[in-house]
């Protein structure tokens, strides 16, 4: 995980002796001999570290090196004479073009940067990004600006906005009445959901989101209960509101997107495997949760947070470390005390005094 840029001064990067001849036979070169340094802090927010790769002989000779990026380094504006290519081999970064929108760019992307275009290039905010870098190896001068200014706006996607509302408060004993699997509550929970303005796209999706949380069963015998509920409703001649389904957003790698979203919402790297010995809860955790179920946008974070909430009340006290964890998501979206007060009062009323107790604790044991 390393990267290259061409050396026009002295603030530019240094060359590695062994690798910047051109090279007339194949060879291989381990990663214990390469010469890594670390970038120039005069360019650079944050330390990354790059490696010259040995220049390629052509009509114009290649120059070439990998480039490390840790979470929320990244370079400063600069252009380059004759332009650049970068590959990504690892993680999710970002790249913009001066006066256009920041891009995300992960794994497999080429970015082709135009001959004196004006740009940066990173990691994510909470994301690690490694490159490497082909530009042509003489009169590529790097002419470097200002440092860049990134208004912080990526924790801010989805955001509790003033007080908890009757629609929002609504999935919590939905929620709860899926996880004790009792179903006369479901119903009501379900009724009174709807008269608060939920949709049948906003109810299913909520406990479809159960399902990492609560399990198969609980989440199937919800979903079925559920449907026959408004197939009731139905029958006598309710119109529910159908809502909108969510957006298909097409084939997507939702294991990057997934580690890109749990960076974002625990505002913490995430790069790392949750369990090293367990890389399929890994994936199904940042694939299926936050990459598929989160990028399904008939249901917003701070909503799919609650029916986490809920259902993690009601599995009781064993699982409080994951609800600390999301205690913590709330708070990073913008939860109060006043915010975990109405969620409190909501999950009494679902579940009993001794669960929403047990809310308070946690969250008033949070840093």
């Amino acid at each position: 995980m390393k990267k290259f840029f061409q050396k026009t001064t002295a603030l530019c990067f240094a060359l590695a002796a062994p690798f910047v001849q051109a090279q007339t036979m194949t060879q291989v070169i381990p990663q214990s001999v390469q010469t890594v340094q670390t970038t120039d802090p005069a360019h650079f927010t944050g330390q990354g570290s790059y490696a010259r790769l040995p220049v390629m002989p052509s009509n114009g000779d290649v120059a070439a090196a990998s480039v490390n990026f840790p979470p929320n380094v990244f370079t400063d504006w600069h252009s380059h004479a004759q332009g650049q290519y970068l590959i990504v081999t690892e993680g999710i970064g970002r790249f913009q073009e001066w006066g256009k929108p920041v891009q995300t760019i992960q794994k497999g992307d080429v970015v082709w940067i135009a001959p004196n275009v004006k740009h940066w290039h990173g990691a994510g905010e909470f994301t690690a990004m490694a490159h490497i870098a082909l530009s042509p190896a003489k009169d590529n001068a790097v002419t470097w600006f200002e440092k860049v200014n990134l208004p912080r706006t990526e924790r801010a996607a989805a955001h509790i906005l003033g007080s908890l509302n009757a629609k929002q408060l609504a999935l919590l004993p939905v929620a709860a009445a899926v996880t004790t699997g009792d179903t006369a509550k479901l119903n009501a929970a379900v009724a009174q959901g709807l008269a608060d303005g939920l949709t049948v796209s906003e109810l299913t999706e909520a406990v479809s989101h159960q399902f990492a949380y609560i399990g198969a069963p609980k989440t199937l015998n919800g979903i079925a209960a559920l449907q026959k509920q408004l197939e009731t409703r139905k029958n006598q001649g309710i119109r529910d509101p159908e809502g909108t389904p969510a957006t298909d957003i097409g084939a997507a790698d939702y294991y990057q997107l997934g580690t890109q979203t749990l960076a974002r919402l625990s505002q913490a790297p995430t790069d790392r495997p949750i369990f090293r010995f367990a890389p399929a809860v890994d994936y199904a955790i940042k694939a299926q949760l936050f990459g598929y179920q989160f990028s399904r946008d008939n249901l917003g974070a701070v909503e799919r947070e609650l029916v986490t909430l809920a259902s993690l009340a009601a599995l009781g006290e064993s699982v409080n470390g994951q609800l600390r964890s999301h205690l913590r998501v709330l708070q990073n979206l913008g939860a109060t005390d006043r915010h975990i007060a109405q969620i409190a009062q909501s999950i009494e009323t679902a579940l009993g005094k001794a669960a929403a107790d047990n809310v308070r604790q946690v969250w008033q044991g949070l840093d």
